[in-house]
């Protein structure tokens, strides 16, 4: 098997992001901040991985599933249900609220390869 370039890599991150976000919107939790809290992690972390800047290790990953009330397979589920519709909203979102602070283009805005990871 071949190693993931790393565009694939920061559209796996990317996606999970998107993912994160979707959880985000559904919850009662609200705020990347509480989430934080909720996780045990610390804000600035939460906000490189909302950013899709980090990659995520796998108890990263089940301390988020139990902050959101879910299992890790609920949250993988989620990752693997974002549609390019998803990912394009998010960027068009991240892009807004950049010019509203006063910052340029998102650094993830490049296009995305439809490859299935």
């Amino acid at each position: 098997m071949k190693a993931l370039e790393k565009s694939d890599k920061d559209a796996i991150k990317l996606r999970f992001a998107v993912g994160l976000s979707k959880l985000l919107e559904k919850s009662d939790i609200k705020s990347w901040k509480k989430l934080a809290k909720e996780a045990g992690m610390e804000p600035s972390h939460i906000q490189k991985i909302a950013a899709g800047k980090v990659d995520v290790a796998l108890t990263t990953n089940i301390s988020l599933a139990a902050a959101f009330g879910i299992t890790y397979p609920e949250l993988a589920e989620t990752y693997e249900h974002v549609t390019e519709k998803d990912i394009q909203e998010f960027l068009e979102k991240a892009e807004a609220q950049k010019k509203l602070k006063g910052k340029s283009k998102h650094p993830l805005s490049s296009p995305i390869k439809k490859k299935r990871i």
